[in-house]
């Protein structure tokens, strides 16, 4: 039986299988509860007082701690959590409510002064949701350490701050020359020259033998990748602290990632699809092999698994080759054709109908079986009545017999389902 590997959530990163969650100012709100250790090397930040120039934040106010205005920012976080001093990170610009903190003058006073312990970038506070102004306590703690506290505009998203910050970032430092350089490096790598290219990265620190993955990243609904989504998939890349290069490659972006393990990596592609609201996340990921060897290889299964997570319907997940690898030896059976073909003949009677007829007795078909036969989860899915999914599923049996009724039958008939998707998928292209 073909079943769906990745479910339409939106996860947060976890700490021993831990994470909280608060929905605020309109937004899920990811606390992210595990630990980074960045490797700075002076890079990659700016100060809070250029944050402040850009027009993202053009209505914010200086609440305190202006002394610390030169104070570098390399990361911006989410916190919504009574405990948010356990999560702070060096060089961390934290957006908040202060909805944890406000019936707790002496917490929010607390967190400002294990803030500058840890060296924090500064806060930055939207007043008048949870609290309608700074207590006099925190004010003389932020100032004595000189750790800024932002007013942030209350009509601006937090994602939109999060991306025109990053952004900001990225394009400001010397570090974007090294990441237009490692990309063009990285797609050199890709279209052959693996021996210069390999050469190259190694002085980037991504030594010959090193174990990668190729990721190939696109969407169920088909979008291009702008600016914006691009420096926020760096941001949650790094804040992550994953070791990475990208290169936009046709429609798609391509990932060259230090191999990690695969749950990781759908952690940090859940937050990034709970972030670029809208935009099913999809990506292919290669087998692990020593970089230097077997790159195109690895592009290609990469390539494969992107394609066929697209056939088999799903919207959102990372799918590694290695559990598509059986489907793609099939389709490239030399009587793939005939395989399809039957397919379609099979389906036929229902397909007709839904043509001739303007129904959706195929999409039906497909939704009722992928969820186990399950007529409530089925009906919630195609959005309809169960009563209308009976009338429907009773049309479908009476076009192909007693077929639903059978288990070895529902094997073939999403066998059959597959190859004519596989079928659709190709005429698309």
């Amino acid at each position: 039986m073909i079943t769906k590997i990745a479910d339409k959530i939106i996860l947060c990163l976890k700490k021993q299988s831990m994470c909280q969650k608060h929905k605020l100012d309109g937004h899920v709100v990811v606390q992210k509860a595990y630990n980074v250790h960045p490797n700075l090397g002076g890079q990659n930040m700016i100060s809070v007082n250029e944050m402040l120039k850009l027009p993202v934040l053009s209505g914010s106010s200086i609440l305190a701690g202006q002394s610390g205005l030169n104070r570098k920012i390399k990361y911006l976080d989410i916190l919504e959590v009574p405990d948010a001093e356990n999560w702070l990170v060096s060089y961390e610009f934290i957006l908040t409510t202060a909805f944890a903190f406000k019936d707790n003058e002496d917490g929010l006073s607390k967190l400002v002064e294990v803030g500058a312990k840890r060296n924090l970038a500064g806060f930055g506070i939207k007043l008048g949701r949870f609290i309608n102004s700074l207590p006099a306590s925190v004010i003389e703690a932020a100032n004595r350490y000189s750790m800024p506290i932002i007013g942030l505009p209350i009509n601006v998203p937090y994602i939109q701050i999060i991306k025109d910050v990053m952004f900001e970032i990225i394009k400001s430092e010397e570090s974007l020359k090294r990441s237009l350089a490692k990309s063009d490096v990285f797609i050199q790598l890709l279209e052959g020259d693996v021996q210069t290219a390999v050469e190259e990265l190694g002085s980037y620190g991504w030594e010959r033998g090193t174990p990668v993955r190729i990721g190939v990243l696109t969407s169920s609904v088909g979008f291009n990748f702008n600016n914006d989504d691009i420096a926020l998939l760096r941001h949650v890349l790094l804040r992550a602290d994953l070791e990475f290069i990208l290169a936009p490659r046709h429609e798609d972006l391509v990932i060259l990632l230090r191999d990690l393990p695969v749950e990781t990596i759908k952690e940090v592609v859940e937050i990034l699809k709970g972030q670029l609201k809208g935009k099913d996340l999809l990506l292919g990921l290669s087998e692990p092999r020593p970089l230097g060897k077997c790159i195109k290889h690895s592009l290609n299964e990469a390539q494969v698994a992107s394609q066929l997570s697209k056939v088999l319907g799903y919207k959102i997940g990372v799918i590694p080759f290695s559990q598509i690898k059986m489907l793609s030896i099939i389709l490239e059976h030399p009587q793939l054709g005939e395989i399809i073909s039957t397919a379609s003949h099979m389906l036929s009677p229902i397909l007709d109908h839904d043509a001739n007829q303007g129904t959706e007795l195929f999409k039906t078909l497909k939704v009722f079986l992928e969820s186990g036969k399950n007529q409530q989860i089925a009906s919630s899915l195609l959005q309809i009545h169960r009563n209308t999914l009976r009338y429907r599923l009773g049309q479908i049996e009476e076009l192909l017999g007693d077929q639903l009724l059978d288990s070895k039958s529902n094997f073939i008939l999403q066998l059959a389902i597959f190859f004519h998707s596989v079928y659709q998928h190709k005429a698309d292209v």
